[in-house]
């Protein structure tokens, strides 16, 4: 079952993050408290909009995360975050999480989104409709 997401969603949101981006093949290093505030930090954003998908026993399989933004006279969807518990990764559930945003988001002229060049997640996402950006560029200043 696909639902809209809430504060009461982070906890096991926040669970299901650490235990997807810790292994492999992200293997990042991921606090419980950290990710929590990163979702929390989401969930607040103007205009934000996300969806859980649970098993019939309730448990969390999967979420995606992100907010509208403004551009011109039209909106576009940066999808901040998404993932789905490992072991029940290329079953469908991505795509019907995708889906689920798309049909709460009526109107939406572009999505984006980061992820990693070359992976598995950019195969999924290419799959799934999203190609790399013709002029946009990722830039970053540590």
């Amino acid at each position: 079952m696909i639902s809209t997401l809430t504060e009461q969603d982070l906890n096991p949101c926040a669970l299901l993050f650490v235990a997807t981006f810790n292994a492999p093949p992200w293997s990042e290093s991921w606090r419980v408290e950290d990710a929590t505030q990163r979702l929390a930090d989401f969930l607040a954003t103007p205009r934000a909009h996300g969806v859980g998908l649970r098993a019939q026993d309730g448990e969390l399989l999967g979420f995606a995360i992100g907010h509208l933004e403004r551009s011109g006279v039209v909106d576009h969807f940066l999808l901040q975050e998404m993932c789905v518990r490992p072991a029940r990764q290329r079953h469908g559930h991505g795509t019907a999480l995708l889906e689920a945003l798309a049909d709460r988001l009526p109107g939406v002229h572009h999505w984006y989104l980061l992820t990693a060049r070359d992976s598995d997640a950019s195969v999924f996402y290419q799959k799934n409709g999203f190609r790399p950006a013709g002029r946009m560029a990722v830039f970053v200043r540590s």
